[in-house]
């Protein structure tokens, strides 16, 4: 356990992959009935169109999953 003043990248950070590579991490949460997400990278964002498509599908699966 880590206290949270200590925590650099959130209780439930989860490695953000794309393609053959590890870019980032994702911080989710549920506030209420809403998903929250955010996301760090380790060199930016990819600014393909098909990588917000894919990350928009990954959140809804995510909804899905948890209800919401």
């Amino acid at each position: 356990y880590t206290p949270a003043a200590k925590r650099k990248l959130g209780y439930y950070a989860l490695p953000l992959l794309w393609r053959d590579d590890v870019i980032g991490w994702a911080n989710l949460s549920v506030d209420g009935a809403k998903l929250v997400s955010r996301f760090g990278y380790v060199d930016g964002a990819p600014r393909e169109r098909v990588f917000k498509s894919a990350l928009d599908d990954e959140l809804q699966r995510m909804r899905a999953f948890l209800g919401l």
